[in-house]
């Protein structure tokens, strides 16, 4: 690992964000291409780099939609000592998308949505077993996720064979009032039909909805949510009602079980 370079802007990658920021920035920023998060350092990781180190042997290949594309969040998930290979994919008819859900530290996350004709380029994170448990019970498997077996990735880059998996929102897609959802402004989509949302509009959506869209700054509300799991756990009832769930969706529903979630929901 130590003949791989440095990501430019490496820092812009890895800053620390404020509890507000997690839920304001999110899916935050990802690199392009492969990288290696090794020990706190953010590492480029090429087609020589895989071959020559076999560092995929073993793990789990866990396509990521959202923040687990970015090096921040794996680095707060798994910690500095942690060594987490990513590599490149593109997932084909399907865009990602709001769901309908506010999340424990106050984002309205996302989740993949039939599309067809839609690619969107994202990352791997290859897990080991250990690393896979403790992703499971970051994503509320079984509450606010399901863990899937995706079906229409494809690897930018050559990786050992085998099944592709990530993770499925339980609650759904929000609609945004036309019965259709919307797609993450952050993350590109090639060929995108859905309109787009920001994490600012996302969460106004989520307050109109709800009806709790008052007189409280955007700031302080996301505060509120986080500090308050009854409030949140209301919402996030009421939005069962704005919620869109895909027929015949390109991933099949695997069994996960032994998990302890609580503090992630």
């Amino acid at each position: 690992m130590s003949r791989l370079p440095l990501i430019d802007n490496a820092a812009h990658y890895l800053a620390p964000i404020s509890e507000i920021e997690r839920a304001l920035r999110y899916p935050y920023a990802a690199p392009k291409g492969g990288f290696l998060l090794a020990k706190g350092a953010l590492l480029r990781l090429e087609q020589a780099q895989l071959d020559a180190e076999g560092l995929l042997v073993g793990r789990t290949p866990v396509l990521s939609v959202g923040s687990n594309r970015a090096p921040v969040q794996l680095r707060r998930k798994f910690g500095d000592e942690a060594v987490l290979p990513v590599t490149p994919a593109r997932l084909h008819d399907c865009d990602i998308v709001h769901t309908a859900y506010v999340g424990y530290y106050a984002a309205v996350p996302c989740t993949a949505f039939p599309a067809v004709g839609v690619a969107v380029d994202l990352n791997i994170v290859w897990l080991d077993a250990e690393q896979l448990h403790h992703m499971h019970r970051t994503e509320g498997i079984g509450v606010a996720y399901d863990y899937v077996e995706m079906q229409s990735v494809e690897h930018q880059v050559l990786v050992p064979d085998g099944p592709v998996y990530g993770y499925a929102a339980r609650y759904g897609a929000l609609d945004t009032g036309n019965g259709q959802p919307a797609g993450l402004a952050a993350i590109p989509a090639i060929g995108r039909f859905f309109a787009t949302l920001d994490q600012h509009q996302a969460a106004s959506l989520v307050r109109r909805c709800a009806a709790v869209d008052d007189a409280r700054p955007l700031t302080q509300f996301v505060a509120d949510m986080q500090r308050e799991k009854v409030a949140r756990d209301h919402i996030n009832e009421v939005l069962r009602n704005y919620a869109i769930h895909p027929d015949n969706p390109p991933w099949k529903v695997m069994s996960v079980s032994g998990l302890d979630i609580d503090e992630f929901l």
